[in-house]
């Protein structure tokens, strides 16, 4: 076939005779008498038909629009992944600015309630305590408007770095872990609803409440940069401003928020605005 087409090309400006052979029936053998010129006229000609019905059916059948379709499910993939990846950044953003937000608030906070105070105690002749006052001010400072006794004892608290690896602060079965590459920046313990949550170390309340997507929270911040948060509570027994032991009660969990699929406690660990793996501080 290769030297047939090479004999054609060869001799373009004269005549090419086809001899048709029959095997069966050698009489009916016949001959044809070709220009080159002419044949590859007819070549380029098949060639052409080809192309144009090739394009028709891309374009009229749904041969064109199958093609088209995977093209946009293509397009439409890598769109939701950008998209997937934008948000996770946003909610790590959002979630290191609540961080640092709350961070300072502890730190103001800190500076407005830190102060020496001389106090002396005058007790009238029937044994009854009189008024305590600051040394040498005149105007005297009722016994409730100075810290509390629980206050003044935990006052040193704040400065120790935290007990870690502590144990977990629920009872319960580890259902996700950590993964920062998924937007999940803490691990999941299933428990049964009203099971009571615990605090991992000392440390103090700088927020809590109710969010739509995560039921009650409380983010509790420990000495060293360390903040963890505790999501997912049907019932938080703490407030803002609380002083925490290790191991105090928190509150209880259920299935609350948008975000919930089911009974369970959202535990994260932030240092210094950074998410960390919280199996790194725990008791495995």
């Amino acid at each position: 076939m290769w030297d047939f087409i090479k004999k054609i090309f060869s001799e373009r400006d004269g005549d090419v005779t086809v001899v048709v052979l029959d095997e069966h029936n050698p009489d009916g053998s016949s001959s044809f008498k070709l220009r080159s010129i002419d044949i590859i006229k007819i070549g380029l000609l098949v060639v052409l038909i080809s192309v144009i019905i090739t394009i028709v059916m891309f374009f009229a059948t749904p041969l064109g629009s199958l093609y088209q379709h995977q093209q946009d499910l293509s397009l439409r993939n890598n769109v939701l992944e950008i998209s997937e990846r934008v948000a996770s950044l946003q909610d790590s953003l959002a979630s290191r600015d609540m961080q640092l937000q709350d961070m300072r608030e502890v730190l103001r906070t800190s500076r407005d309630t830190v102060f020496n105070v001389q106090y002396r105690a005058d007790f009238t002749d029937n044994g009854s305590q009189g008024s305590i006052g600051r040394a040498g001010s005149s105007p005297a400072i009722n016994a409730y408007e100075m810290l509390s006794q629980n206050e003044i004892i935990l006052s040193g608290r704040m400065g120790t770095i935290p007990d870690f690896p502590a144990n977990y602060p629920i009872s319960g079965t580890l259902t996700q872990e950590y993964s920062s590459e998924k937007g999940h920046y803490g691990i999941d313990i299933a428990a049964r609803p009203g099971t009571e949550f615990r605090a991992l170390a000392d440390g103090t309340v700088v927020n809590s409440g109710w969010r739509i997507n995560y039921g009650y929270v409380i983010y509790l911040q420990h000495a060293d940069g360390i903040m963890s948060v505790y999501k997912h509570g049907a019932k938080i027994t703490k407030q803002k401003g609380d002083f925490i032991l290790k191991g105090d009660i928190l509150g209880k969990i259920g299935d609350r928020g948008v975000l919930s699929s089911g009974s369970h406690l959202h535990l994260e660990i932030w240092r210094n605005g950074v998410p960390q793996n919280p199996k790194m501080y725990l008791i495995n």
